[in-house]
């Protein structure tokens, strides 16, 4: 390849890629479909948090996490008598979150 075939091969590659750019589209799209909506899932089935989930904060594996928390701040709150009022605040927004 010398200097004078430089331009060619540039043209051929901006024109190959322009075409396979909305083939590859056109052929991603004949295959998929419509997504759905990820199905509900019953509380014990969330191992791992659903990266898909559209809204974190009624994600199962997100309140299952915060549950454990607010527990765990209760727990300390009845042994120790500390914290209390957040252990309220928390239990609180769990509870208005579904939690």
């Amino acid at each position: 390849m010398n200097r004078k075939d430089l331009p060619k091969f540039l043209v051929a590659g901006l024109v190959g890629a322009a075409l396979a750019f909305p083939a590859g589209l056109l052929v991603a799209s004949l295959g998929g479909g419509s997504p759905s909506a990820a199905p509900d899932r019953p509380r014990e089935a969330a191992p791992v948090r659903d990266v898909y989930s559209p809204a974190l904060r009624s994600d199962p594996w997100f309140l299952d996490r915060q549950r454990e928390g607010v527990e765990s701040l209760e727990a300390h709150c009845r042994r120790s008598g500390d914290l209390c009022a957040e252990a309220r605040e928390a239990r609180r927004w769990l509870d208005e979150h579904g939690g």
